[in-house]
C-alpha cells in the first residue's frame, strides 16, 4: 500500500516502503510581498473565524491521530499511511490559514485537507523513523518548543499589529519583513511537522537556508529568493543542499531501480516514460543529472496525462508548457498545478515537479541580511515580552493571599465592632438621658463601622467570590456607620428619636452580622 502526499509541482509524490529513508525536511514555498487588499487587511481576523473554527475540530482529531500514529511509528518505524494522509491535509489546512491571518497572502484559503494552488505551499515526504527519537518525541521537542514559545510572543504578537498597521496603511507587507515572518512560520511549521512525525529531520532554518556557490558565486550572497532576489538570468540554477546529486538526496539505499522504474538514479524512469519521444539526452547519458529533466522537448510525464502541446526548449529562452494537462491545469497559470509568476524552478526528488521559474519562490529559503536582522529583533522581543509576563504574574502571584490569612486579617478587623457594640448598651445607660452622652457613644460607634468598611475593603480575597461577599460586608458596615453618625449629629431628642425611628438601625446591623458569617463561610470552604 502507498500513500499519496501533495507535490509542490502539482503531481502527488508517492510515499513507498523503501524510497522515503533519508531526512526529509518539511518544506514551505512562498509567494513573496504582493500588494493586497486594504479592506481584507482590516477585517482579517473576523475573516479567518470560519477556519478556526474548522481547524478547531479538525485539531481534535489530528492529536487522536497523533496519539494512534505514534504508537505505530513506535513499533514498525513508520507513521501509517493514514495517520499520514490526515496530518499532512492538516498542517497544510493550518498553514495556509496562519499564512494568511499574518498578512502573508491575500488570497483566501480553500477549506481542504488537500494540497491546492495557493501563494503557500507546503511539501512533506514521510519515511522511516528512528524508533527512539520516537519514544522520546516529547522530551526532544522541547528545545524546539521554547523557540517557538519566544518566536510566537515576539514575532506574531508584538510585530504583528506593526506589520497589520504598515499593510493597512501601504497596502503592502515589505519584503525584509515579509522574509522574516515568513521564516518564522516555516520554523513553526516544522515543529508541527517533527512533532506529528511527519519527518525525522529535526527543526531547522529559522534564519533561511545556506545555498552552496554556483558557478558565478555564492548564490548565499543573494538580497532574497525568487520574488525577494533572482538570480542572474544565465546562470544556471544552483546546487540545493540534499538535492540532485548532493548528499542525502542521490542515490540511496533502497532508491536504485525500483518495481516498474527504469535505471535512473534516484527515481529513475517512471512508469510509462521508457524512450522518450524526441529526447536527445537518454538515461545514463553524461548530462543526465539525477532529479533534473534532460534538455530537448518533453515526453510523457507521469501524473500529466497525455504530452500533447509540449514543445522544443531552445536554450537561453523561457520554458514552455501545455495550457492544459489533465488533473492540475490552472485557469491563468502557464504549468499544471503550481506554476504562479515569481517561482524558481529546482527540482527536488521525492517532492515531485518543482515550482516553476515562473510560480513560487524556491522551496529553499534564503533570508536578506534585514531580514535576518529581523528575525533576531522577534526572538530579542519574546524574551522580553515572556520575562515581563513572568513578573507581572510573579507580582500578582505574591499579591495573592490565601482563604486562611483572608479571613484572620477579616476577624481582626471586627473585634473592634464586637468590642464596641457589647459596651454600647452600657454606655446609653450610664447616660441618664442626657443627649450629648448618648450622641457622642452614637459617634463612637459610627468611626468604628467606617474604619471595619475601610479594613474590608483592603483584605485580599482569593476569588471573585469572596471578594463580591467582602465588598457587600464593607457596603453594609458604610450603611450602618452612616446611621450612627446621624443619630450623633442630632441636637434634641425629637431629632435623634425620629432618626432611630426611620433609619431602621436594628436592621442596618444585623445585615452587617449576615453579610459577615456569609463571607466567613465562603473563605472557610474557599
Amino acid at each position: 500500500m502507498s500513500a499519496y502526499y501533495a507535490s509542490p509541482g502539482g503531481s502527488p509524490a508517492t510515499a513507498t516502503a523503501t524510497a522515503q529513508e533519508e531526512l526529509a525536511p518539511v518544506l514551505v514555498a512562498f509567494a513573496g510581498s504582493a500588494p493586497q487588499s486594504r479592506l481584507t487587511v482590516l477585517i482579517r481576523l473576523l475573516m479567518v473565524i470560519p477556519h478556526l473554527i474548522v481547524l478547531w475540530a479538525l485539531g481534535i482529531a489530528a492529536y487522536v491521530v497523533v496519539i494512534i500514529g505514534w504508537f505505530g511509528a513506535l513499533f514498525t518505524g513508520r507513521l501509517p499511511g493514514f495517520a499520514a494522509d490526515y496530518l499532512a491535509g492538516f498542517v497544510r489546512w493550518q498553514t495556509r490559514v496562519f499564512g494568511y491571518a499574518i498578512l502573508l497572502t491575500d488570497v483566501y484559503p480553500p477549506f481542504t485537507l488537500d494540497d491546492a494552488d495557493y501563494p503557500i505551499r507546503v511539501a512533506v515526504r514521510p519515511g522511516r523513523l528512528n524508533r527512539l527519537a520516537v519514544l522520546f518525541r516529547f522530551i526532544l521537542l522541547i528545545p524546539a518548543w521554547i523557540i517557538v514559545a519566544v518566536l510566537s510572543y515576539g514575532a506574531f504578537t508584538i510585530v504583528q499589529l506593526v506589520s497589520w498597521l504598515i499593510v493597512l496603511i501601504t497596502g503592502r507587507m515589505p519584503d525584509s519583513l515579509y522574509q522574516a515572518m515568513a521564516a518564522a512560520l516555516r520554523y513553526q511549521v516544522r515543529v508541527t511537522g517533527y512533532w506529528f512525525m511527519l519527518t525525522s529531520a529535526y527543526p531547522w532554518g529559522l534564519y533561511g537556508d545556506l545555498v552552496p556557490a554556483g558557478p558565478t558565486g555564492p548564490v548565499g550572497a543573494q538580497p532574497g529568493y525568487g520574488a525577494f532576489g533572482t538570480q542572474p538570468e544565465n546562470d544556471p540554477p544552483p546546487a540545493q543542499p540534499g538535492f540532485g546529486p548532493q548528499p542525502g538526496y542521490g542515490a540511496q539505499p533502497d532508491y536504485g531501480a525500483q518495481p516498474d522504474y527504469g535505471a535512473q538514479p534516484g527515481y529513475g524512469t517512471q512508469p510509462g516514460d521508457g524512450a522518450q519521444p524526441s529526447d536527445g539526452a537518454q538515461p545514463g547519458d553524461s548530462a543526465q543529472q539525477p532529479g533534473y529533466d534532460p534538455p530537448g522537448p518533453k515526453g510523457p510525464q507521469p501524473g500529466y496525462g497525455d504530452p500533447q502541446g509540449w514543445v522544443t526548449q531552445t536554450p537561453g529562452e523561457p520554458q514552455e508548457w501545455p495550457t492544459q494537462q489533465p488533473g492540475y491545469a490552472q485557469p491563468g497559470y502557464e504549468q499544471p498545478g503550481y506554476e504562479q509568476p515569481g517561482y524558481e524552478q529546482q527540482a527536488q526528488p521525492g517532492y515531485g515537479a518543482p515550482p516553476a521559474a515562473t510560480g513560487l519562490a524556491s522551496w529553499w529559503l534564503v533570508l536578506s541580511s534585514r531580514a535576518k536582522v529581523l528575525v533576531t529583533i522577534f526572538l530579542v522581543l519574546g524574551v522580553l515580552f515572556a520575562a515581563a509576563e513572568g513578573a507581572l504574574e510573579a507580582a500578582v502571584t505574591s499579591n495573592t493571599v490565601t482563604a486562611a490569612q483572608a479571613s484572620s486579617q477579616l476577624q481582626a478587623a471586627a473585634v473592634p465592632v464586637n468590642s464596641v457594640l457589647s459596651s454600647y448598651s452600657a454606655k446609653v445607660d450610664a447616660c441618664n438621658g442626657q443627649l450629648s452622652c448618648v450622641t457622642a457613644a452614637d459617634r463612637t460607634v459610627s468611626d468604628t463601622y467606617s474604619t471595619f468598611a475601610t479594613q474590608v475593603r483592603s483584605i485580599s480575597m482569593p476569588n471573585a467570590q469572596t471578594s463580591a461577599d467582602a465588598e457587600s460586608l464593607a457596603s453594609s458596615a458604610s450603611h450602618v456607620a452612616s446611621i450612627f453618625a446621624s443619630l450623633g449629629a442630632a441636637t434634641s431628642v425629637t431629632q435623634y428619636q425620629n432618626i432611630a425611628n426611620s433609619s431602621g438601625v436594628q436592621q442596618a446591623v444585623s445585615q452587617v452580622s449576615q453579610d459577615y458569617t456569609t463571607l466567613a463561610n465562603h473563605l472557610t470552604n474557599s
